[in-house]
């Protein structure tokens, strides 16, 4: 079983955050309720939050954060008709994600010239100080 899954599609899925997914209600293929060929089989579009090794945790449209984690195999991506109310709002919230990212991004690299321009300066005032100390014992 197993090797035909991979056969079908080969190699890792990995959703970004932001990204649009759909769940599948698997536990519509363990009933005998008559209801269920009338169900979908896929959810409507969830946004990933953040990844957990294979799983992920997800958000509505909204942002209103759903109960549990979902493994990466009941996921499917989910992409937007363009022109569409929510392809734009896909596009916006990305920017946004993607602005944030820069963001921290700089923040870090600042925090780090920070730091090393600190390490260099106290490094600077140590060889003075050992040239002091060798100067006052001879």
């Amino acid at each position: 079983f197993d090797r035909k899954i991979l056969q079908r599609a080969p190699g890792e899925v990995i959703f970004k955050p932001g990204q649009l997914v759909q769940v599948y209600r698997n536990d519509l293929d363990y009933t005998f309720k008559v209801d269920r060929k009338f169900l979908p089989k896929w959810s409507v579009p969830r946004r990933v939050k953040y990844r957990l090794r294979n799983s992920y945790k997800l958000e509505t449209l909204e942002g209103i954060l759903l109960q549990g984690e979902y493994s990466a195999r009941r996921l499917r991506a989910f992409i937007p008709r363009t022109g569409t109310e929510l392809a734009k709002k896909q596009e916006e919230h990305e920017k946004k994600i993607e602005e944030q990212r820069l963001e921290n991004t700089q923040g870090r690299l600042e925090d780090k010239d920070n730091i090393e321009q600190a390490e260099s300066e106290t490094a600077q005032k140590d060889e003075e100080a050992d040239e002091e100390a060798d100067e006052e014992a001879d």
